[in-house]
């Protein structure tokens, strides 16, 4: 059983929204990424659409969660484990003068780490509760209640990541259940 502190990789609601995912639709990309539907999703093309100006958020988090190619391969060297399938966005409206993002998807199996102490409002979490025998050496946690697909950083993890001033996330304390 490891001991440290851990981060919930929340959006922040004060991010500008920077797609309108309708090229990602859900049958292929469902907000829960098991393995079934990993295993069913190509890397491919989406489409997006901006209102305002543009800002380039390093995750997205509709339809379902993806990050961006800066972020990939911090990802990749936390966790191993992590599988990842690749979403190229382009602009429905100007191309020529639009960003072409890459995004990946990644897949991590599900963890059993959320303590029945956690505080939810019809299945999505208000504060989250861990299980400390549940959580071992990883840095990197996919968690999943009811109505909430939850990614879990380890503080070493969310360290690595803030270093990186990722935009259009939150990161929130997660308590372990004593």
């Amino acid at each position: 059983m490891v001991h440290t502190d851990w981060f919930w990789i929340k959006k922040d609601p004060e991010a500008p929204t920077l797609v309108d995912a309708s090229g990602l639709n859900r049958s292929n990309y469902p907000y829960f990424t098991d393995a079934d539907s990993f295993a069913k999703v190509d890397d491919s093309v989406a489409y997006y659409e901006y209102r305002g100006r543009f800002v380039q958020c390093d995750f997205l988090f509709e339809p379902t969660f993806l990050i961006h190619d800066d972020l990939q391969p911090l990802f990749r060297y936390l966790e191993p484990e992590l599988q990842f399938k690749g979403v190229q966005l382009y602009s429905r409206q100007d191309s020529k003068n639009q960003a072409t993002p890459l995004y990946w998807l990644p897949y991590l199996p599900f963890t059993d780490a959320i303590s029945d102490r956690t505080q939810a409002i019809r299945g999505k979490p208000i504060k989250i509760f861990l299980k400390p025998d549940a959580i071992t050496y990883q840095r990197v946690l996919h968690c999943r209640m009811p109505a909430a697909d939850i990614w879990l950083l380890s503080l070493e993890a969310a360290e690595c990541l803030l270093r990186r001033q990722p935009v259009g996330i939150i990161l929130d304390t997660v308590e372990l259940d004593r």
